[in-house]
């Protein structure tokens, strides 16, 4: 829905709308500010704060929006034009040809000075402005007591994760305490049921999850917490968010990630200014890791075909201390346009005891282990940059740029579950799921799950992917909009008094991608699963309504040059 529709439908409500009809309220209805937000944020709004001003013999094309103003427009504005928290005076010779509305100031207008709707409310807009955005600003007082003094306990049914291959959907279940007061205190107690387990309610089955976080500090910034838990969690993400990988692993039957089962505790500190967009935290875990099983959740499109196998991971007890910053001023969190990204984020092994499992060749199985059980060092430290780059170059159009390094930062290989792989939509989209993976998928092999009287034989990979990675992504968007509708038909106004409108605004991306791996465990010893990957390039087109993006990829070297498409949800990076 525009927001010509959006903000015209609350208006039938207190008024007939008839060309040039001017509508005064005194309060300012939320839906109709939700919608001048969502106005003002557009990328093909054309935005002013403070006192300014269209000269005569001036035309800007396109929507305007102004903050606080005042605002005078002496030439011509071809589009719907927003004034919010300011005046707005149309000198002789000036016109909006779109729709007008003003929000907490005055207009002094000639009749024919306005070729669309005309709304003034009184009620002034609390808005917060931030590198051209704004957004809503509830008040001191109402932020305040909506985020430190409401207390309350309730039971909560959520999701954890995605829907996977191991588990099917699990889903937490329990009580969620919150006190009152500045300094206040948040308690989780969920117990995790897994789908694919049935109806049934076995306590083996059941994963848990218990967290205590108390809050310090002006606006709760500061806080210490820990927990308790058992869960399957991913590898890594993948590039995916867990909407995506749900849905594919659903309908299509192709899970993106892998999966590893963690038990144990961890006690944590954070630093949280969520205006400041920077997120600071230090934690210590000891936990027992384990191999998850594949399991046989119900998919769409069930063919028959088995899943893809998992990876080995090194079991056993580890202990770590790890850290992680984020730093995010970008200007929007779910579709940027400008600012800059960061997380960084260590990890280092301070104790425990690892090791691989033996595992045979699959097919044909010998009649001994082809690799016994060995130690994995614990002694460790594994590390990640995400550094992104937005920067807008139009009114319709912006760069992103994006370099992600991860994995040993000692030069010592790293265990299975803290290997990194790339390849597959989301990072590598020109080349099939986890191409990058040093050698860990040439051959599959065997090991045995469960309890010694019924073991289940089980096909696994020798491991995830390579000990250091590093990919870089390039992508220029650009914008298209048009109009559907009959709002520019002055014979269909002055019949109907008022014409529909819908507004479509696509918009296109090319981009580039480049991804290598490296595997740092001496050639012939047991850790080296294959050579270190080459560096493997793509390109590609998108084009997306909203959220929603149809994407080619095409490789630009490597053996296989067939394209891939594909869809999104969400924006690539």
């Amino acid at each position: 829905m525009s927001w010509r529709m959006g903000w015209a439908v609350a208006l039938l409500a207190v008024a007939p709308l008839a060309a040039q009809e001017r509508v005064e309220q005194l309060d300012l209805p939320r839906s109709v500010a939700n919608e001048v937000i969502a106005f003002f944020n557009r990328e093909t709004t054309t935005r002013f704060e403070g006192k300014a001003q269209v000269p005569s013999e001036s035309t800007i094309e396109g929507d305007v929006a102004v903050l606080s103003g005042p605002f005078t427009v002496a030439g011509e504005i071809l589009g719907d034009l927003v004034v919010v928290n300011g005046d707005l005076e149309v000198l002789p010779g000036g016109r909006i040809s779109g729709d007008l509305i003003v929000i907490g100031g005055t207009v002094v207008a000639g009749a024919d000075a306005v070729g669309g709707q005309v709304a003034v409310y009184s009620e002034g807009l609390r808005v917060r402005s931030r590198k051209g955005r704004i957004s809503r600003d509830e008040g001191p007082w109402t932020e305040w007591r909506e985020r430190h003094h409401r207390g309350n306990a309730y039971i909560s049914v959520r999701n954890e994760g995605s829907y996977n291959r191991v588990e099917g959907l699990p889903v937490m279940i329990g009580p969620v305490f919150r006190s009152e007061g500045e300094d206040f205190l948040r308690a989780d107690v969920m117990a995790i049921w897994r789908s694919d387990s049935g109806v049934r309610l076995d306590s083996d089955e059941l994963g848990y999850f218990i967290r205590a976080e108390q809050h310090l500090g002006p606006g709760g910034r500061y806080s210490v917490g820990a927990t308790v838990h058992s869960m399957v969690v991913p590898i890594e993400e993948g590039g995916l968010t867990d909407t995506e990988a749900s849905l594919a692993t659903f309908l299509l039957g192709r899970d993106y990630r892998d999966y590893y089962e963690r038990e144990g505790f961890s006690a944590f500190l954070r630093f949280h200014d969520e205006e400041a967009g920077v997120r600071l935290t230090a934690e210590y875990r000891n936990e027992d890791h384990a191999f998850a099983p594949v399991g046989d959740p119900w998919s769409f499109k069930d063919d028959d075909t088995a899943w893809r196998p998992q990876p080995l991971v090194a079991t056993g007890s580890l202990r770590t201390v790890g850290g992680e910053l984020v730093v995010d001023d970008r200007n929007d969190r779910k579709d940027p346009s400008d600012g800059w990204y960061l997380a960084a984020s260590a990890t280092a092994g301070v104790g425990g005891e690892l090791e691989l499992p033996v595992h045979w060749l699959a097919d044909p199985a010998p009649p001994s282990a082809v690799a016994p059980a060995r130690a994995v060092d614990t002694d460790f430290t594994a590390a990640s940059l995400d550094l992104r780059r937005y920067t807008r170059l139009g009114p319709g159009s912006d760069l992103r740029l994006r370099g992600f390094v991860a994995g040993s930062a000692d030069g010592d290989p790293l265990p299975p579950q803290l290997q990194r792989a790339l390849g597959g939509e989301g990072s590598l989209p020109g080349f099939p799921l986890l191409s990058v993976d040093c050698g860990a998928r040439a051959r599959t092999y065997s090991v045995f799950v469960g309890d010694d009287d019924e073991a289940v034989k089980t096909p696994v990979y020798a491991g995830y992917g390579c000990d250091r990675v590093a990919l870089f992504q390039a992508e220029y968007r650009g914008s298209i909009s048009f109009d559907l509708g009959f709002g520019d038909d002055e014979e269909w106004n002055e019949g109907w008094g008022w014409a529909p409108s819908v507004s479509i605004d696509p918009s296109w991306s090319v981009f580039f991608d480049a991804g290598r791996g490296w595997s740092l465990a001496e050639e012939g010893t047991p850790a080296r699963l294959g050579p270190d990957s080459e560096t493997l390039m793509d390109v590609g087109v998108g084009f997306f309504l909203g959220d929603i993006g149809l994407y080619w990829a095409w490789p630009l070297n490597g053996e296989d040059r067939d394209s891939n498409f594909f869809v999104r949800l969400s924006h690539r990076f």
